[in-house]
């Protein structure tokens, strides 16, 4: 029997670090990750500054997700950041700033920390390369274990939108799937996706269908890149992928 391995459609980095650096002056002095304050807030926020040298006057966007995301009990959290601002500035002074305007400014400038409540201890930024003028979206879903939530964030790039798949292994968020939840929105081209997980008979993780949906647009956006569709669940099954131990990755039959 042949099998169609699902490759990844996007690139994540581990210990992201912003691509233009402060000066010492303007950047926030770095400080200690674990403490022993409860605060997850404040803590995250100055994880962050430290980690990817925020200057002072720099605004940005935090967003906190909690969950349980792995098998010790302990909740756990998601940190999202949007660094828009960040890559207005860096494109103004890029001399290619109209050709990034095309992209609409794709760049590492949405990122993730993952908190671990077992080990109090907030992780390095994962960069999300995306359209800065969209934050990541993120959700929870038990997929790989009924024990614990699995992480899907959803990013842009240009007039489309992609779902990628985490799971915590060994303390770290490891992507194991990725596909389109929309593509070229705008154009006669345009395909929506919607996702169902299902009961496997021969192992805990769930397999992942994914379905075509109709995609519903108010007929005064102009603006594609930032636009978010409405996607309709049909019932046309496209694709079912199951996890495959041997190859330790989700496949599907040809």
């Amino acid at each position: 029997m042949k099998f169609r391995i699902i490759f990844a459609i996007g690139f994540f980095a581990m210990g992201c670090q912003s691509e233009d650096k402060p000066s010492e002056k303007s950047a926030r002095t770095p400080v200690e990750t674990k403490s022993t304050e409860n605060d997850l807030n404040s803590r995250a926020k100055r994880h962050v500054e430290a980690q990817l040298q925020i200057p002072v006057t720099e605004q940005y966007g935090l967003k906190i997700f909690k969950a349980h995301l792995d098998s010790d009990g302990k909740e756990d959290a998601i940190i999202a950041v949007n660094r828009l601002e960040h890559a207005l500035e860096g494109a103004a002074k890029n001399p290619n700033s109209a050709k990034m305007a095309e992209i609409g400014f794709v760049g590492n400038h949405n990122l993730l920390f993952f908190y671990d409540g077992g080990l109090d201890q907030i992780s390095p930024a994962i960069a999300v390369p995306s359209s800065p003028y969209v934050p990541l979206e993120i959700q929870f879903a038990p997929i790989t274990s009924p024990n614990y939530q699995d992480i899907m964030v959803t990013y842009r790039i240009r007039n489309s939108g992609y779902r990628a798949f985490f799971t915590v292994l060994n303390h770290t968020p490891t992507r194991f799937f990725e596909w389109p939840e929309f593509d070229e929105i705008g154009t006669p081209r345009a395909e929506g996706f919607a996702f169902q997980f299902t009961e496997s008979s021969l192992q805990p993780r769930k397999n992942i269908q994914i379905y075509a949906a109709k995609i519903e647009l108010a007929d005064t956006v102009k603006n594609f890149f930032v636009a978010r569709p409405k996607l309709l669940k049909t019932s046309n099954l496209l694709h079912e992928f199951f996890y495959l131990p041997a190859k330790q990755t989700y496949v599907t039959k040809k």
